[in-house]
């Protein structure tokens, strides 16, 4: 009995820790999560709230600035998530292989720097680096005898541009989680391997990406997450043009919630984006992750 009582009493002192956790996320996340989706199946009009069902999925769904807006917004993750992690596992095994302790805390430290900035900063700073007139790229481009390019006022070159914003801004945080991996990669691995005649690369390929898939799956669910959130640096360089050619589906909602005043279209419109956020991830989750064992 008295066992009983004071595991109840952890138990409720556990409780008690992680309350104020708890209730926090129920009335940030929980509630407005619950509010939006009831909204979606509301239509206003004139101050008077009416259930249409589905009418609104089925207006946004045929709405071509929507379609318009997520094929962007998939453009945009194609192009940064993959060089995002390409050059994160470029930078962690570089990290990893440092032989100064010093040395590798000062550049993974450096490599964390463009992450604690805020993304209205960084996007501040490349609109000014990518100015079509001004700007110090193209400066550099004219002393290489090449000509001026447009970037953020090109229809083509806009979304490659945001990408590189992104990607400078992510590839530290990539990296930090796999040199974690890699940290925690046994040693007698690679001994094994070296005894064995393999060579570095064909060490890189058998031993360290099937062991860093955990990380792997983990920063490519993140990253893509990231890239179909983008909206700072698309709001502060382009605002969605030239043309929507940068229109992103974030930016597409904040719009109709707040330009337009859709509430109930923008919550919609929000749904389908957690909806296809949730679908993406479950489907790297189980796809993706490979349990190896040596």
């Amino acid at each position: 009995m008295r066992k009983r009582t004071y595991n109840s009493r952890k138990g409720l002192i556990g409780f008690l820790f992680v309350f104020p956790a708890v209730l926090y996320f129920l009335v940030v996340y929980t509630y407005p999560f619950i509010q939006t989706f009831l909204l979606s199946f509301f239509t206003e009009h004139r101050g008077v709230s009416s259930f249409v069902g589905l009418e609104n999925y089925k207006e946004v769904l045929t709405d071509s600035l929507f379609w318009k807006s997520l094929i962007n917004t998939a453009y945009l993750t194609l192009i940064s998530v993959p060089i995002t992690i390409v050059l994160a596992l470029l930078v962690a095994v570089l990290l990893d292989k440092s032989p100064s302790i010093l040395v590798r805390n000062t550049l993974q430290i450096a490599s964390l720097l463009p992450m604690m900035m805020s993304l209205v900063a960084a996007s501040l700073i490349f609109q000014w680096i990518f100015d079509p007139v001004y700007g110090i790229l193209n400066e550099l481009l004219v002393k290489f005898g090449m000509k001026k390019q447009p970037f953020f006022s090109s229809p083509t070159q806009v979304i490659p541009s945001v990408a590189i914003i992104t990607i400078w801004i992510r590839v530290g945080f990539s990296a930090t989680i796999l040199l974690a991996g890699l940290q925690s990669i046994p040693t007698h691995y690679y001994e094994a391997a070296l005894i064995d005649g393999a060579s570095p690369v064909k060490s890189f390929f058998k031993i360290t990406l099937p062991l860093l898939n955990s990380q792997i799956v983990l920063v490519c669910i993140s990253e893509i997450i990231f890239a179909v959130k983008a909206f700072d640096q698309v709001f502060i360089t382009t605002g969605g043009g030239p043309a929507n050619s940068s229109r992103v589906i974030v930016l597409h909602l904040y719009e109709t919630a707040f330009k337009w005043f859709d509430y109930n279209e923008a919550s919609t419109i929000a749904i389908l984006l957690f909806v296809l956020l949730m679908i993406i991830s479950i489907f790297q989750w189980v796809f993706m992750r490979k349990k190896v064992e040596y």
